[in-house]
């Protein structure tokens, strides 16, 4: 968990500009736009769900405990109707969503004057905040880009139990134990281990987000956040708010109904099955229209 006093640290490596917010986004549309067709092409959306699912080893990583949203860089009201948007994808997808007022945030939207800058200054300072991540994977990150996401991951069993460390029955462990993971079941089908998104960070550009909504941000950093994803191959066939800041002039209003199917799958199942099996079942089920 990301515990809020660490929010302090955030905000505060952020630009005053970024705070402020001078180019604050249009209010948000109401009116869902549905732009896929309910017939999709079987080969474009498995093309699709490989383009955009990111592997963590070799599952496809979620989130399994309540969803705990907040935005930095926008006013607060503007930010307050961002999280209440993305609160009401996970709903949407089938995800729990921690309901206290003073929640643990574990997924943090942020609207970045510099976004390189600013996942280079976490780097230095909270290094933690990017646990799991190969120095390449981090250099990625601080490219430039109009936006960029990633997760905090770890492993745990069937249960949702992590690495414990246990007594060393061969002698004294001055280190305290031996991390194990204790597992009860055993299948062919399935691994006896899931992938836990533990928080995840989506960080967009504030001069990316000039023209949009709040409801078109909100969908992508759900999109993004709620799931490890990155954008699809430019000239795919499929409609997706993924490709929101990719400079298209008729960019999605909102969730597609792919992108909606997209996440009611993944959270249908229990992240224990390998990526490959998992997303060829998040295909048929969108193919499906379900």
């Amino acid at each position: 968990m990301i515990e809020r006093a660490l929010i302090a640290v955030l905000l505060s490596a952020m630009p005053a500009a970024a705070l402020a917010q001078s180019s604050a986004p249009a209010a948000p549309n109401d009116d869902i736009v549905v732009r896929d067709r309910r017939t999709a092409d079987r080969k474009a959306v498995e093309r699709y769900v490989g383009e955009i699912s990111v592997r963590t080893d070799t599952q496809l990583a979620r989130f399994h405990q309540p969803i705990c949203p907040v935005v930095i860089g926008l006013p607060r009201d503007y930010a307050a109707i961002v999280e209440r948007r993305i609160v009401a994808d996970a709903l949407a997808a089938g995800m729990s969503v921690d309901r206290k007022t003073k929640c643990s945030p574990n997924l943090i939207v942020v609207i970045a004057e510099n976004g390189s800058a600013l996942v280079a200054d976490i780097r230095r300072r909270r290094s933690g905040w990017l646990e799991g991540l190969t120095a390449g994977e981090i250099d990625a990150l601080i490219a430039p880009a109009p936006a960029r996401a990633w997760s905090v991951t770890s492993l745990r069993n069937e249960d949702g139990q992590g690495l414990k460390k246990t007594r060393d029955e061969a002698g004294p462990n001055p280190l305290g134990g031996i991390p194990t993971l204790r597992v009860m079941s055993a299948s062919i089908i399935k691994a006896p281990t899931r992938q836990d998104m533990e928080a995840s960070f989506v960080v967009i550009d504030e001069a990316a987000t000039v023209g949009f909504s709040l409801r078109q941000i909100a969908d992508y950093a759900a999109m993004r956040g709620l799931a490890h994803t990155r954008p699809p191959a430019p000239g795919g066939t499929i409609d997706t708010i993924l490709t929101l800041l990719d400079g298209s002039p008729t960019p999605p209003r909102s969730l597609t109904a792919t992108d909606s199917a997209y996440l009611r799958a993944l959270y249908a199942s229990d992240g224990r099955s390998a990526a490959v099996t998992e997303r060829s079942a998040i295909a048929r089920r969108i193919a499906k229209g379900k």
